[in-house]
């Protein structure tokens, strides 16, 4: 499938950026030594786990650790408001860095076969798909990534990408001021977290379009 060269390119750009930058590269790869690189920047921990969240949409850094970083620092309120405004900035960046490439140039990437699939896909699954795979994260965020190849109106993606984003930053950042260091666990609060926000805004979404019109 063509779709792939899409997050190829992404991860291709990341590891060759770590290849070029050598020994200046050192992002901490435990989450303790997260806690302990981020704390030393002080007060500016919050800008620098910011940092860290958001240049994740093009490069292989440890956002999750850094989400959980912010509520250990700061509590599950800031801490969270920061991670999902970063999560969300990150998310917006990949999409719109293929959103960028326009029609012609998404059909000369992938081609007209596997273009049709996604924007099907995004037709029928688009919404939920981002809001569920930014919130997850890792290899499920590319669905944010190649949303950018479907017709999906640019203010409904924003609108699915926070859906994800701010639970995934509240809950990483509550379990971190709780002291919760258990990844399984992260990831289904996450999930469950995420799902019920997702559910929350189609049923406000139908109810505010009210009930069909009659022909």
């Amino acid at each position: 499938m063509r779709l792939l060269i899409v997050p190829l390119s992404f991860l291709a750009f990341g590891l060759t950026t770590a290849w070029a930058l050598g020994e200046r590269w050192q992002v901490p790869g435990s989450l303790d030594a997260v806690v302990a690189w981020l704390r030393s920047y002080g007060e500016w921990a919050w800008l620098a786990a910011s940092g860290v969240i958001a240049a994740d949409a093009v490069l292989p850094m440890p956002s999750s650790p850094a989400m959980f970083t912010l509520g250990v620092i700061y509590g599950p309120a800031f801490g969270g408001l920061v991670g999902g405004t970063a999560s969300l900035a990150a998310g917006l960046a990949g999409f719109g860095l293929v959103r960028a490439l326009g029609p012609r140039g998404a059909r000369w990437l992938v081609g007209e076969a596997d273009l049709a699939r996604a924007e099907a896909f995004y037709a029928r699954w688009g919404f939920s798909a981002i809001a569920l795979g930014k919130a997850v994260g890792g290899p499920a965020e590319w669905v944010v990534v190649l949303a950018g190849l479907s017709r999906m109106p640019a203010r409904t993606v924003v609108l699915a990408i926070a859906i994800g984003a701010f639970p995934a930053g509240f809950t990483m950042a509550a379990l971190g001021a709780l002291a919760v260091d258990e990844p399984a666990l992260s990831l289904a609060i996450t999930v469950v977290v995420a799902a019920a926000v997702l559910w929350l805004a189609r049923r406000l979404a139908r109810a505010e379009a009210g009930p069909p019109r009659a022909p």
